[in-house]
């Protein structure tokens, strides 16, 4: 675990409902100068949506991450099949990890029953904020504190995406895709 205290010092804070001060490109491209090359390589494969298939990143964080984000997939799958009268069928080994974690099962079955897609991806944010908050624990100027601002510096990027003009915008384009219309 590399120590990277120089780097961490430097970075901006991110805060919830402000506008980022830097990108996750310009985060990567700064930091891929003061990191090692096994951080450089976790950080450029490193992503919101886990790999379906388990494996192992080289960080402690991000595959916790990555496992937590996995269940939360599993359950929202599985809660959206069923509103649909669909099967979705589990290898045994995801039916093992998904109950090993019981309050991400509660908090898929909370963000399901709500009406708005807005207020559930907002509230999903939220979720996974605290998640990656909490993986960071005591780690403050090390490789695992480098991804956990990662992962919440990406997450702060997604959201922001999510508006209700761009939520309408894409309404609007499905909707005409559906009926062969040009959008």
């Amino acid at each position: 675990m590399s120590s990277y205290y120089y780097l961490m010092a430097q970075l901006p804070g991110i805060l919830p409902n402000l506008p980022l001060p830097v990108t996750y490109d310009q985060f990567k491209e700064t930091a891929s100068r003061f990191i090692s090359a096994r951080d450089n390589k976790i950080l450029a494969a490193l992503s919101l949506e886990p790999p379906r298939p388990e494996h192992k990143t080289g960080s402690v964080l991000v595959d916790s991450w990555y496992e937590r984000e996995r269940i939360l997939r599993l359950c929202l799958e599985r809660l959206r099949a069923a509103r649909f009268k669909r099967d979705v069928h589990w290898t045994q080994e995801e039916e093992e990890s998904v109950l090993k974690y019981p309050d991400i099962q509660q908090a898929a079955k909370n963000v399901s029953g709500l009406e708005s897609p807005l207020d559930a991806e907002r509230a999903l944010e939220n979720i996974r904020r605290s998640w990656a908050e909490s993986l960071r624990g005591n780690h403050f100027f090390d490789s695992e504190a480098l991804f956990a601002y990662a992962i919440s510096l990406l997450l702060h990027e997604r959201g922001d995406r999510f508006t209700k003009e761009a939520g309408r915008a894409s309404y609007t384009s499905i909707y005409n895709q559906i009926l062969g219309e040009e959008a």
